[in-house]
This record gives C-alpha cells, sequence and structure tokens, in this order.
C-alpha cells in the first residue's frame, strides 16, 4: 500500500514511474485525478480512471478530452468459454519463454492474469514474457496498441494470433 505522504509526492513527480502511479490511482481513488494530469500517465491508465475513478477524477479528464467513450467504451470482460476456446489453440503454436526477470513473474502469470496492475508490472518488469501478455485475452486495448508499436516478430505473432 502506497502511504499517504508518498503517494502526495509521486503524483508532484513529472518523471514518477507510471506503473506507481497506477498503484496509486488503484490503491488512493481520491488521488485519480492529480494521476490523471501527471505528464507520466499513460493512456491505459487513463482510460482506467474515466472508467472507474471518482467523479472529480472523470470531471478533470473530461476537461481534457478524456472519457471513456473517447478510449472505446468501458472495458468489457471476456467471456470465460471464449477464453477456454481461445488459449489450447493459441498456446499449442508458442513456445513458452524462461521467465528471467528478478521479480518472479511466469509465463504462466502472464497469460492467465485477469489483474490489470499486474499484467502492466510484468509488461514494464519482465519484457522476456510480452509475448505472452499480448496472447492473454485480458490485456487492456492501450497495451496491446503499445506491444504492436515495439516491432517485436514474436509479439506480432502472439498479436496476429488474438484476431
Amino acid at each position: 500500500m502506497v502511504g499517504y505522504d508518498a503517494a502526495v509526492a509521486a503524483v508532484q513527480d513529472p518523471n514518477a514511474d507510471p506503473i506507481l502511479l497506477a498503484k496509486i490511482a488503484y490503491e488512493n481513488p481520491e488521488f485519480g485525478a492529480n494521476v490523471a494530469v501527471n505528464p507520466r500517465c499513460y493512456p491505459g491508465l487513463k482510460r482506467w480512471i474515466a472508467e472507474f475513478g471518482d467523479d472529480r477524477a472523470r470531471e478533470t479528464l473530461a476537461q481534457y478530452g478524456f472519457t471513456a467513450e473517447a478510449f472505446g467504451g468501458p472495458v468489457q470482460d471476456q467471456k470465460a468459454t471464449a477464453q477456454a476456446a481461445q488459449q489450447p489453440a493459441a498456446q499449442a503454436a508458442f513456445e513458452e519463454p524462461v521467465a528471467t526477470n528478478p521479480y518472479g513473474f511466469t509465463a504462466e502469470q502472464a497469460l492467465t492474469t485477469t489483474d490489470q496492475m499486474q499484467i502492466a508490472q510484468i509488461a514494464q518488469y519482465a519484457p522476456e514474457l510480452r509475448a505472452c501478455i499480448a496472447r492473454n485475452p485480458n490485456t487492456y486495448p492501450a497495451l496491446i496498441e503499445w506491444l504492436g508499436q515495439l516491432g517485436d516478430p514474436a509479439i506480432n505473432a502472439a498479436l496476429a494470433s488474438r484476431q
């Protein structure tokens, strides 16, 4: 849990870690508006705040033209049956990477987690697992878009398998 003083310092820091900002927005909703205007707040986090943040945060983002609808509408839950049907076929076509990150993230976590914060942390701290994140049906659209811009052949193949 991010303490109050640490949260205040982070939202005022123009070089704050984006993952820390996401954690602050999740754990301390009253800081949502401050997180949203921080220059290091990435589009996926703005979308999340626009959809799940408190009224003040949503109003602040609306003033900048950011609403949940502007980012493609509310986040849609994937149906469990669709996930079950897609995963075995997709997993058979790909070789699982060896996790080399010091944070303990695994390929299985990257493929199956539904926790958006954990998905963002894996993307930041475990680049060897980004292809797995690209195959995870729960990965949020802004991160999928970012992964597509990296130009990595393994990630591109994983993204192609989603469609």
